[in-house]
């Protein structure tokens, strides 16, 4: 605070200076500062000094402004409530966001959720800009030193300064194209055996999950006892896979919700699969740096309320599944 003559201008004057201006009262500008009479003729005297001006003149039983504490009174009280702003949390608007916000994620990342995200940022934040960063080995770093702001991931176990949050849980699928010999099991909603799979080339996909320099197959967690696999081909991204089955007799082994979009894309048969293949979750990953970060938080809202609609789509497939399987 400025200081006149070794007198600080703190707010417990400045206060006083405002509820002077609205009672026209020392007393009753005391009892509202929570001050005695005494200490409110001194600060009142600090006040006098500092503007150099009586700013008060008794009148009658009260108080009357001069007229340079009528122009200060504004002034005066602006800087108080900006003051208490200062000790506030900022209010976040999401309509007036237009910095760019980082997600990684691998391709189904943003078919499977982050598409469903999509129309209510930009609904929300139409001047906002999205990034879409692929995940490498670096995906931790990235996360930590401000290159990403989220990410999409399932299987990577963190280290203790991030947080996550389960979006969905999802379990494992086979995919293959229609008329494919393995597609009657989907009219039945029964689940091949995994003999019966095998006795087909497989297709699988490879991404990098963050640590490891060679990647992973997506269908690594599958199942708890994997059996020997005829893999015909290896690709590193999701979009290219429904095509290629469509002309194949390959099996491809996705998490459920990815293979359903794919039914979708192109013409493919959602296969169950075995009863004793394993659930995961689809997750969304964060560094404690953008913890309380008001736009991240709002970002990961959107999330959270994406996964819950899916959610119950994903279960009222599994009922109508279920059904059929039970006709």
């Amino acid at each position: 605070m400025r200081k006149v003559e070794n007198i600080p201008l703190d707010t417990e004057l400045l206060g006083l200076f405002q509820a002077l201006s609205e009672t026209q009262s020392l007393t009753l500008a005391a009892n509202r500062q929570g001050m005695s009479q005494a200490g409110a003729s001194r600060a009142l005297s600090k006040l006098r000094t500092i503007f150099n001006d009586n700013l008060f003149n008794k009148s009658g039983y009260g108080m009357q402004s001069t007229s340079r504490a009528k122009a200060l009174a504004p002034r005066v009280i602006a800087i108080l409530h900006e003051l208490e702003r200062l000790t506030e949390p900022d209010e976040f608007k999401p309509a007036g966001l237009t910095r760019t916000l980082y997600i990684g994620a691998v391709d189904n990342g943003v078919f499977s959720i982050l598409s469903c995200v999509l129309k209510e940022l930009f609904r929300q934040a139409p001047n906002a800009q999205l990034e879409i960063l692929p995940i490498g080995d670096d995906l931790c770093s990235n996360l930590k030193y401000g290159r990403m702001d989220l990410a999409i991931f399932p299987l990577l176990t963190m280290p203790p300064d991030f947080h996550e949050i389960n979006l969905f849980e999802t379990t494992y699928a086979c995919v293959v194209r229609k008329g494919h010999p393995l597609s009657h099991y989907a009219d039945k909603g029964q689940a091949p055996t995994f003999e019966e799979i095998n006795q087909y080339r497989r297709m699988q996909i490879t991404v990098h999950d963050g640590k490891q320099e060679q990647g992973y197959a997506i269908d690594e967690g599958a199942y708890a006892h994997p059996l020997a696999q005829d893999i015909a081909m290896s690709v590193p991204y999701f979009l290219a896979a429904p095509f290629i089955l469509a002309e194949t007799d390959f099996v491809l082994t996705l998490p459920r919700q990815t293979a359903l979009r794919f039914a979708e894309l192109a013409q493919l048969v959602v296969l169950p699969y075995p009863c004793d293949s394993t659930s995961f979750h689809t997750r969304l990953i964060w560094h404690h740096r953008v913890h309380y970060d008001p736009a991240i938080q709002w970002l990961r809202g959107l999330f959270t309320q994406c996964a819950e609609k899916m959610a119950e789509k994903h279960k009222q497939q599994l009922d109508r599944e279920t059904a059929v399987a039970l006709e």
